[in-house]
């Protein structure tokens, strides 16, 4: 929930901060979660300006493929938040570990299927 907290403009924090508390009146934020979550905003508002600047600089000097690659992950990484959120922790963990073995199987077949051309393509004319 905190990484989704760290997209919303700041005119919507004090949105997330009601919400935090409307969340503890009817119980289903502990007082515990609710000052982390309130920590993490006002966090963010405090470095905001820095991170801002940090993150232009970064930009300049970093070359696009990084960026690409720090994008992706990104968009992974927002998933996974999302997931989280929508179907739960234990879900998106089974979840995620049936993606990564697909990934893996999907790899080792490309990887069996390159080895296996040359011989195709030799011995492949010769069936009866």
């Amino acid at each position: 929930m905190m990484t989704l907290l760290a997209w919303l403009p700041d005119r919507f924090m004090v949105l997330g901060i009601v919400l935090i508390a409307f969340g503890v009146m009817v119980r289903l934020i502990d007082g515990r979660r609710a000052a982390s979550l309130i920590g993490f905003i006002v966090l963010l508002m405090v470095t905001g300006p820095f991170i801002d600047s940090l993150l232009d600089a970064l930009f300049d000097l970093t070359p696009w493929w990084l960026l690409l690659l720090f994008g992706i992950l990104l968009v992974f990484a927002l998933l996974g938040a999302l997931s989280r959120l929508m179907i739960g922790r234990r879900a998106t963990g089974h979840m995620v570990g049936t993606l990564a073995a697909d990934v893996v199987r999907s790899g080792c077949r490309m990887l069996f299927g390159l080895i296996a051309l040359p011989l195709r393509l030799v011995f492949g004319g010769q069936r009866r």
